[in-house]
């Protein structure tokens, strides 16, 4: 009986001096916890968000407008007015011009025009348009001096593009490409700020995130082309600070139709009809 008397004295003098510390560890767990539940209580979204939609009609047909950037720049339509005048003013020569003029074939034509591709870069091109009864001239040319330095089909056809004239592989795309960096340049020293771009994915859709909150205006610098006509966009929308989940859930929708909740300037123009 004494021994089981002493051990449960010790068991009692080793509980008394753990439940201090115990108690302590309970007392910083519930300290951490209300502080986490207050800051998540109490702390609201400072940054806004766009889910960007562009869409347009041709004929009776609507489109989403795949593969194209469009850019943040701050300030509303106003603020931004001189600004918006030089973008209008300036004009590109259109796809098929351009390559018209550099002598391109209009197999090559039709190629960019079906893959909708400012250079030969933006898709792997298929043997059937270097060997088929389908070849398009400039790839079979390339494709035949390629295979001669390289003596393998296999490589032949991987790079073909660079046996390709500089017009033909991405003359067009470098100078569009210099002209939308000029103009972002010129916005962002007009308003101060730098300018966001995103490109819209297959079905039209971007997402702008971690904007401050304001006026803004959202645009593509240079005209998208479409199967018949050219678009610019000139639209203005106010970002609110607010949380991610509900800005995903509203698109802001623009497009070439005209639409009374939309503050939107749209240039739209038919592709001009180019020399042959």
């Amino acid at each position: 009986m004494k021994t089981s008397f002493r051990g449960g004295q010790l068991i009692a003098k080793r509980y008394r001096a753990i439940r201090p510390l115990a108690a302590a560890a309970v007392g910083v767990l519930l300290l951490t916890m209300f502080a986490i539940t207050a800051l998540t209580q109490t702390a609201t979204p400072t940054r806004g968000v766009i889910r960007l939609k562009v869409r347009y009609k041709s004929g009776e047909v609507t489109k989403e407008l795949p593969r194209k950037r469009f850019f943040l720049i701050k300030g509303s339509l106003d603020d931004n007015k001189s600004l918006l005048e030089k973008i209008k003013q300036t004009e590109l020569p259109s796809r098929e011009c351009f390559y018209r003029s550099k002598g391109a074939s209009e197999a090559l034509i039709n190629w960019l025009r079906e893959n909708d591709c400012e250079s030969v870069y933006c898709r792997e091109i298929d043997s059937r348009y270097f060997t088929g009864s389908a070849a398009v001239p400039e790839f079979k040319a390339a494709y035949d001096q390629a295979f001669r330095e390289l003596q393998k089909p296999d490589l032949a056809g991987r790079w073909l593009i660079n046996y390709l004239a500089a017009d033909l592989r991405d003359a067009y795309y470098r100078a569009k490409q210099e002209t939308i960096s000029a103009l972002a340049k010129q916005a962002e020293e007009a308003t101060g700020r730098p300018v966001m771009s995103v490109m819209t994915d297959r079905k039209g859709t971007a997402y702008l995130t971690d904007i401050e909150p304001g006026s803004y205006t959202i645009s593509n610098l240079v005209a998208s082309e479409t199967e018949k006509t050219s678009i610019l966009w000139l639209c203005e929308r106010e970002v609110k600070a607010g949380d991610l989940s509900i800005g995903m859930r509203r698109p802001f929708i623009i497009s070439n139709e005209k639409d009374p909740r939309v503050k939107c300037e749209v240039v739209e123009r038919p592709l001009p009809v180019c020399v042959k």
